[in-house]
């Protein structure tokens, strides 16, 4: 009975000391009613993240604090006020669990800049240094908050691109609205990669052969679950399949290896066991459903890391980014026939194929979206007088020359006035064929 009665006090003082934090969340300055499908979602456990941990709760969560405050950041206090970024939207429909997954790194305090924390009660719109959207879950009935504080960003958040945007929700109707972007391209005002090439802080002098052990029978593997793209790589496939051999995984081939990369089934299937599948063939198509400025997905950042070649089909700068001479562009080549031949004189080459492997000597992969997303800058940003400081403008380098029709970054008064300009224009997404006539070329030469 005595044991009994201790966990039943520890349950009540558990209850009670959530509850009492609940009540200081809703009766902080600026409360409203909540709007939106978030309403009954408050500040999940551990959300705080201050750079100390004896701060993390006492400076946020357990008091009140003025907009002055928030703008100057607790500036002379004990322990400095953590930036709060307000998460108004859903994100493709799921709750403040995926947002957790996305900030994962900043939540669990691995950013260097860690003073930041998320919530999710509409009501905190006064206390937050920004308001973070995510526009593919805007509907057109979709409420914007009713009032904007003074000096707070808000956020335009994007890691798909505008081939998949542009058909779930209107853009236009959101100009004038954000003040900040953060998406993949490197003209963001937040740039969250994919996954990030570093290099090594001593290299490695580990000779391998990698081409031995693997057969050109298992010449290349696609998995794919998207069979209908905007950039056409089915289309391209369906040629190159035609002088050359490709086992295609998920969805739209006949061979089965984990399920749809995404955050919610991250965890849920042995990654090790597809990975090593994969591992048994020579090349792997990293292919993207659309080919527009900057985008490069994990497919690429996570083939790197594996034994295996890439083959990339996409719109990103992978001249800069990539380690040198560790893929192969299909682009590059005349038509898919002419990429075929290529990769079939490398799979008989031991001296070539192993060369695509002579940069793992120098440089390391990091893996960003849907692992564990890079959104430490936002904080950082944030924490950064220099970003608020006026203009704030963010303008392309057409627009600045006065070219008519060009692309509208952020303007002196610190938005953008035309975010589907920027975001989708902007992009010049394109299918892997310039016109028909390009089309017929690249098949049939």
């Amino acid at each position: 009975m005595r044991r009994g009665g201790v966990v039943l006090m520890v349950m009540v003082s558990v209850t009670l000391g959530t509850l009492c934090g609940f009540l200081s969340i809703n009766t902080m300055q600026g409360a409203r009613l909540p709007r939106g499908p978030n309403d009954a979602v408050t500040n999940p456990p551990g959300a705080s993240s201050g750079q100390d941990g004896t701060c993390s709760k006492s400076s946020s969560l357990k008091r009140s604090y003025t907009r002055s405050e928030v703008l100057s950041g607790g500036e002379g206090e004990a322990c400095p006020l953590p930036k709060r970024i307000l998460i108004w939207t859903s994100f493709w429909g799921e709750q403040s669990f995926t947002w957790e997954r996305i900030f994962f790194r900043q939540v669990s305090r691995r950013c260097p800049e860690s003073r930041c924390e998320l919530v999710y009660d509409h009501r905190l719109l006064d206390s937050a240094a920004a308001v973070l959207f995510h526009p593919g879950d805007m509907k057109p009935s979709y409420s914007l908050p009713a009032t904007r504080p003074p000096g707070q960003p808000w956020i335009f958040l994007s890691f798909e691109s505008p081939s998949t945007m542009i058909n779930k929700v209107n853009l236009a109707r959101l100009n004038g609205v954000f003040n900040w972007t953060m998406t993949y391209r490197r003209d963001s005002d937040v740039v969250v990669p994919y996954g990030l090439v570093l290099t090594r802080t001593a290299p490695l002098h580990l000779q391998k052969d990698y081409w031995s052990g693997k057969s050109n029978k298992l010449l290349a593997a696609w998995t794919v679950s998207h069979c209908n793209t905007e950039s056409r790589r089915e289309w391209f496939v369906k040629e190159l399949v035609k002088h050359m051999a490709l086992d295609v995984f998920g969805k739209c081939g006949t061979r089965k290896c984990g399920k749809s990369l995404f955050l919610m089934t991250i965890g849920t299937f042995n990654q090790t066991e597809c990975s090593n599948e994969i591992e048994k063939y020579m090349f792997y198509l990293a292919f993207e459903n659309s080919i527009c400025l900057d985008y490069i997905t994990e497919k690429f950042y996570q083939a790197l890391t594996l034994e295996v070649v890439p083959v990339v089909l996409g719109g990103g700068p992978y001249e800069d980014i990539a380690p040198p001479h560790s893929y192969v562009d299909a682009l590059a080549f005349d038509s898919p026939k002419h990429l075929a031949k290529y990769l079939k004189e490398v799979a008989n080459d031991r001296d070539a194929y192993n060369r695509f492997f002579v940069w793992k000597q120098h440089y390391t992969v990091e893996l960003g979206h849907p692992f564990s997303p890079l959104v430490c800058d936002l904080c950082a940003k944030l924490h950064d007088p220099v970003s608020f400081s006026p203009p704030n403008a963010n303008r392309n380098p057409m627009e600045q020359v006065g070219v008519l029709g060009a692309v509208r970054g952020r303007d002196g008064n610190g938005s953008y006035p035309d975010i589907q300009s920027w975001f989708v224009r902007g992009s010049v997404c394109r299918r892997w064929w310039q016109s028909a006539e390009g089309r017929r070329k690249h098949i049939h030469k």
